[in-house]
């Protein structure tokens, strides 16, 4: 590999200069080899030792090399993971707690924690020893407890405008803080906050209630770290690059050339460094990484690659290709439509006359049976398509209420097992359609602006794909799809966040371990894509701040917005978890089946990818950030075939299952105490 990635280094330097494009830490699937035994952490004093941990192997061969390449070609725009919500340094920066590869909690920068009887105190005893340092490898300062005080204190500081202040709303006195000091109070007392350093290496959270979430939701950023002499430092250029960032994760990032390249290299003296056996990452851009990558990995240079739906054919038929490839692994990405309603684009595309549009639940019923979600899925998986469609926001799997899961529940059941194509009822809500926006002012063809992502040639084809689809079904008479390309660098932020768009493609994924995860796109505190809390007659607003409201993008003041308000009711029960999860199967089946705010369609893991890591010898977790670090992790010397796949992947359910059946049988409650 070494020798092969010399040529391909050489050329990368001879073209430094003419690189175009840009550069994020996409490293394709970052899986790691699971923990050596250690046992799950007891929050109330018993013994999980017995509970085994080890990975047995099928006698694939171990790389001698520790190293690891990829290609990128995506733009890092979110650095400071204190504000924003794209950019999670999981390898970078450890949490409190993290999940192994069966998806048990474990400790990380905590060594160990008790909770109150009541669950709403939390303590935390930080690990010792444990160094920030700099880009340069060069030891900062101690992490301690007063770094968890410092980030929880800069997420609620308005000032700092970080999209991730809700998230601290669990703590006590949280959501009230943030709000006074939103609205000038100068009687905003941090000390009233549920968070406090008892010393230097005890933490304690106090929450509002006892959410059943609260330890799943340790593994996110905001309850990631930060060293407060740093931030003082760096002032307005915190964490705006790799040198402005520290680290106590598992790797520094020692070189960032925007557009160009990312080194990571292994922390020294990495407090689990024994389970660490990657030393280091080479991240090179190209701006047809998609492209180029199976070739490359073919010929060793690369890690990793997707495999592009068009050639999957030739690899699947090729022998030796065929050996070298694997499908991906089911993620908890829900793939979704979102409908905009603060269209915010140019006037060629008729923003008032979409309004109208988009605010008529007959309009989006239209476009919601008219889309064969299965074509869709095809462009990302044409051998298994069926099996990664999707019609509900959470996926299946991630959590049950006593015994079925959430998707299952009578609220949810019908609509998850529907199968939502039906063109000639789509054409019944468009003639209902017609009629009501014709009285309300409407002129048609109804122009449906969708903007794409060009460096993406899924993209490209999905794009096209929808267009066709949609005005065969529906006629140009009625919409009339409008595409138009953006370059990956920052796409989000112009076409998503800006409301520059009609419908568009978007995913989600929790952040813990709750139903109310998968509301988080959707409610006003977090909703900065679809805005649905503008849709009409389902809010109040006002030009001015009043009791309860909530500002918009738009400026303006929102409050009994009832989606939100169904949400809030479902979140108030903390106690009985099977009518809570139920109240929120109701909340879903509104959003998405009875006023078709959103139309999910897909479920993340599709097609095939070539990789020399196994995915089951990964950090597991249906949220947070454990699975974007990679220990435990070794290199195979060839990529991971079909047949070990699904023998691994056999041997870990079984695994799994066994180790949570012991972990019940003790009493223990899933997400609560593992």
């Amino acid at each position: 590999m070494k020798r092969k990635l010399f040529s391909l280094l050489l050329c990368f330097a001879m073209v430094l200069s003419l690189a175009a494009g840009c550069g994020v830490g996409g490293t394709g699937e970052t899986v790691d080899n699971p923990p050596d035994g250690t046992p799950v952490v007891d929050t109330q004093g018993g013994d999980n030792s017995q509970i085994e941990t080890e990975y047995t192997g099928d006698g694939r061969q171990v790389s001698d090399e520790t190293e690891l390449y990829y290609l990128f070609s995506g733009e890092v725009t979110d650095w400071n993971y204190l504000v924003a919500t794209s950019n999670t340094p999981a390898m970078y920066i450890d949490s409190l707690v993290e999940y192994d590869y069966l998806g048990l909690c474990k400790p990380c920068l905590a060594e160990s924690w008790t909770r109150s009887e009541d669950g709403l105190v939390w303590t935390f005893k930080i690990r010792q020893g444990v160094k920030w340092l700099t880009y340069q490898k060069e030891e900062y300062a101690d992490v301690t407890a007063y770094d968890w005080e410092t980030s929880c204190k800069y997420i609620l500081d308005p000032a700092n405008a970080s999209r991730l202040a809700d998230m601290m709303f669990t703590l006590k006195g949280a959501e009230a803080y943030y709000d006074k000091m939103a609205g000038g109070d100068t009687s905003a007392d941090f000390s009233a906050v549920g968070v406090k350093a008892l010393d230097a290496y005890t933490l304690q959270y106090t929450l509002e209630a006892p959410v059943p979430y609260f330890l799943s939701s340790l593994t996110y950023k905001n309850f990631f770290p930060a060293n407060a002499q740093w931030i003082e430092e760096c002032g307005d250029q915190f964490s705006t690059d790799n040198q402005t960032m520290l680290y106590c994760g598992e790797f520094v990032m020692t070189e960032y050339v925007p557009q160009q390249i990312i080194v990571s290299e292994l922390t020294p003296n990495y407090w689990d460094i024994k389970n660490m056996h990657v030393t280091k990452i080479t991240e090179i851009y190209n701006a047809e990484a998609g492209t180029v990558e199976p070739e490359m990995f073919l010929r060793g240079e690369v890690n990793y690659c997707e495999v592009p739906t068009e050639q999957l054919d030739e690899w699947l038929n090729d022998p030796a290709k065929y050996e070298l490839i694997r499908p991906c692994r089911p993620s908890f990405y829900t793939y979704s439509y979102y409908f905009n309603f603060y269209p915010n684009f140019d006037e060629k595309y008729e923003p008032d006359n979409w309004k109208l549009a988009v605010n008529n639940v007959n309009f989006r019923k239209s476009i919601l049976h008219a889309l064969d979600k299965v074509a869709l899925v095809e462009i990302d998986d044409p051998y298994n398509a069926d099996a990664h469609v999707q019609n509900t926001m959470t996926p299946a799997d991630f959590i049950s209420a006593s015994g079925v899961d959430y998707t299952r529940l009578d609220a949810l059941k019908d609509w998850a097992e529907r199968d939502t194509y039906d063109v000639e009822l789509a054409k019944g809500y468009r003639e209902t359609a017609i009629q009501e926006l014709t009285a309300a002012g409407a002129t048609f063809p109804i122009i449906v602006y969708c903007p794409y992502n060009t460096g993406s040639t899924y993209d490209t084809q999905r794009a096209q794909v929808f267009e066709q689809m949609l005005e065969r079904n529906l006629g140009t008479e009625y919409i009339d799809i409008q595409l138009e390309g953006y370059p990956d660098s920052d796409y989000s932020n112009t076409t998503l966040r800006a409301g520059n768009y009609c419908i568009q493609r978007s995913s989600w994924m929790a952040d813990y371990l709750d139903p109310l995860s998968y509301t988080d796109p959707f409610r006003i505190v977090q909703n900065r894509t679809n805005f649905i809390y503008m849709a009409e007659g389902l809010m109040q607003v006002s030009d001015t701040q009043v009791e309860g409201s909530k500002q918009g993008k738009d400026g303006r003041w929102y409050y009994d917005i009832v989606y939100d308000d169904m949400v809030d009711a479902a979140n108030s029960e903390y106690i009985d978890l099977t009518k809570r999860y139920n109240d929120f199967a109701v909340c879903e089946n509104w959003l998405v089946n009875e006023m078709c705010l959103a139309m999910p369609y897909m479920r993340g893991g599709t097609g095939y990818i070539g990789s020399s890591l196994m995915p089951f010898e990964s950090q597991y977790a249906a949220f947070g950030a454990s699975d974007g670090r990679y220990k435990y992790q070794y290199i195979y010397t060839d990529g991971i075939n079909t047949e070990e796949y699904y023998t691994a992947y056999e041997a870990w359910q079984k695994e799994r299952a066994d180790a949570i059946a012991q972990l019940d049988a003790q009493g223990k409650v899933f997400g609560i105490d593992y």
